[in-house]
């Protein structure tokens, strides 16, 4: 993908978390319309379960996928790629909590909630991870490696709302947040191309001496 395309990306993901964060912070999120979604996953019973299973997901996980990452990366010689995109992941949680949050000021149960820092982490991990290795990688392991972040994310925004943490709305701004600062990174960085199958050189003709 281009550095242009890129670039549109993040702007546009970075715009919708900023237009988000705006209707939320002015009393125009859809905190009522979430709550009935909210209720149906966080049973009195279940809530202290979702919260675990969000502390797994978190922490646990993100360590071992960057330090697989790193291995990987040492194995085909880019490993400072890898710690690059490491670092937008962590740009985009420190952004999450320290610049969005606070601008917003939705509360949730007494916390600040949009956007959600679990899933902010997981997201911008999945993603910034996957592109770092996407230039060594083929094409079965970035569609399954794809997939498994997507399913990582989507798990986590359903945990934390069972938890109470947060509501769905502030998964969405977590994800276009994520999608944004790392994509951003990429533009910036310069993405390298995928790896390509090596071309087959033809033989040298053995000239015979007269």
């Amino acid at each position: 993908m281009s550095r242009f395309r890129l670039t549109i990306i993040a702007l546009v993901s970075l715009l919708i978390t900023a237009l988000l964060g705006l209707a939320v912070s002015r009393g125009y999120g859809a905190y009522h319309l979430e709550w009935h979604a909210m209720r149906l996953l966080g049973h009195a019973s279940s809530i202290a379960r979702w919260a675990d299973l969000a502390d797994v997901l978190a922490v646990p996980v993100i360590v071992s996928l960057v330090v697989l990452s790193v291995i990987v990366g040492v194995i085909h010689r880019i490993p400072m790629r890898v710690v690059a995109f490491a670092g937008f992941a962590a740009a985009a949680l420190l952004i999450n909590e320290h610049v969005v949050k606070p601008a917003v000021q939705e509360r949730l149960l007494g916390g600040l909630s949009f956007p959600s820092g679990h899933v902010t982490a997981v997201c911008a991990t999945a993603l910034a991870m996957w592109i770092a290795l996407y230039p060594v990688l083929g094409r079965w392991a970035r569609v399954s490696t794809f997939v498994l972040g997507a399913g990582w994310t989507l798990l986590m925004s359903i945990a934390v709302v069972g938890a109470f943490w947060h509501t769905p709305l502030d998964d969405v701004g977590s994800v276009f947040l994520s999608v944004g600062v790392v994509t951003a990174g990429t533009a910036i960085l310069g993405p390298l191309a995928a790896r390509r199958a090596p071309v087959p050189v033809a033989p040298a003709r053995v000239l015979e001496s007269v």
